[in-house]
């Protein structure tokens, strides 16, 4: 069944690349979906739908697939750079330009394409990462947020060490991070919130949105 698709996906620790190449198999879910993903290979995707019944009704799609993450930007160290080590690489427009196979969705009037990326404490377990998943996929839908993936690429070495302080007043340095990448549309004025969110929270080391520019095709 489909549950035993996502034990085998679920698991934070390995050091592959993060990024798929080919999700033109992937339909688009009309809510939100997160893809997980850890180990290289072609994409292999079943779906699990889940049903909540609450005074909102919301439909869950819960994507368990394995994918190709070579060939792309995020392949050998990620979101790297001297000024910052979890910043994006100059040049970059992030998951729109990097998977050209894709269908993506239409954007929604009113909303606008964004990534998030965020790093977390290496330390957090599986349980954790997955409660804090879902705490920031329901912030974005509360936000007005539509069609949100989240690719999880493990734990990666950051470029340099990351000191933060953490609501207690103890400082940590960190050498690593796990790797989230949120992909999503919603209202510009959410995102101030989102980044007040995430600069406050003790579990996140490092986070950046960007709005998504589309490339312009040639004729």
């Amino acid at each position: 069944m489909a549950s035993s698709s996502l034990t085998s996906t679920l698991t934070s620790q390995s050091k592959s690349p993060f990024y798929p190449q080919q999700l033109s198999q992937l339909p688009s879910s009309p809510l939100f979906s997160f893809a997980r993903s850890l180990k290289t290979f072609r994409t292999n995707a079943k779906s699990l739908i889940l049903h909540k019944k609450n005074s909102n009704s919301v439909s869950l799609t819960v994507k368990a697939q394995t994918i190709d993450f070579s060939g792309s930007f995020f392949e050998g160290g990620g979101f790297g750079s001297d000024d910052d080590p979890t910043s994006v690489p100059p040049g970059s427009v992030g998951t729109a330009t990097a998977i050209e196979d894709k269908e993506e969705p239409q954007c929604p009037p009113g909303l606008r394409q964004y990534e998030t990326m965020m790093v977390l404490r290496p330390d957090m377990s599986e349980d954790e990462r997955l409660a804090l998943t879902q705490k920031y996929e329901e912030l974005l839908v509360a936000g007005g947020g539509m069609y949100v993936e989240v690719f999880n690429r493990g734990v990666i070495p950051l470029a340099y060490s990351i000191r933060k302080r953490n609501k207690a007043g103890e400082s940590n340095t960190y050498l690593d991070g796990i790797y989230l990448l949120f992909t999503y549309f919603t209202k510009p004025e959410s995102i101030e919130a989102l980044e007040r969110t995430m600069k406050a929270d003790d579990d996140v080391i490092r986070s950046s949105s960007f709005k998504v520019r589309k490339q312009k095709q040639k004729g």
